[in-house]
């Protein structure tokens, strides 16, 4: 009896790792997004525009000027980074996004979450509207 289970401890294990890897990698894409969704979420109410800025681990959220991110921390209550799952490789494709004070994306743009262990990807997408997706 103590070796079947043994046993089938031994072939589950394998499928748990990799379990365990594809939930992290959902959890960081998922935790991703809601950054970017918190961001909209504060340019609507801020009614002002606000600039996303995936750098280091974490989501910055920036003040615009001239259509263009500046660098310095919104004027908000609540932290000015969001620090992502430890351990996942962000990185943006195209320009910082900007979400303006009606939730719109200008531009629109896109972000690759990777796990460093297997080098599975999930992307995170936002449209021009300011729709959040994973894909």
């Amino acid at each position: 009896m103590l070796a079947l289970a043994a046993l089938l401890s031994g072939l589950a294990a394998p499928a748990l790792y990799s379990y365990r890897h594809a939930s992290a990698l959902r959890a960081g894409a998922r935790e991703l997004a809601g950054a970017i969704t918190h961001a909209r979420q504060l340019a609507i109410s801020l009614n002002a525009p606000v600039c996303v800025a995936v750098t280091g681990g974490s989501v910055k959220l920036e003040r615009v000027s001239a259509n263009a991110c500046t660098g310095a921390p919104l004027p908000a209550p609540g932290p000015a980074a969001l620090p992502l799952a430890s351990g996942l490789i962000v990185e943006s494709a195209g320009p910082k996004v900007i979400l303006t004070s009606l939730g719109a994306a200008t531009p629109g743009g896109s972000y690759t979450v990777t796990h460093p262990v297997t080098g599975a990807r999930l992307r995170v997408i936002v449209a021009a509207s300011g729709r959040v997706s994973i894909q």
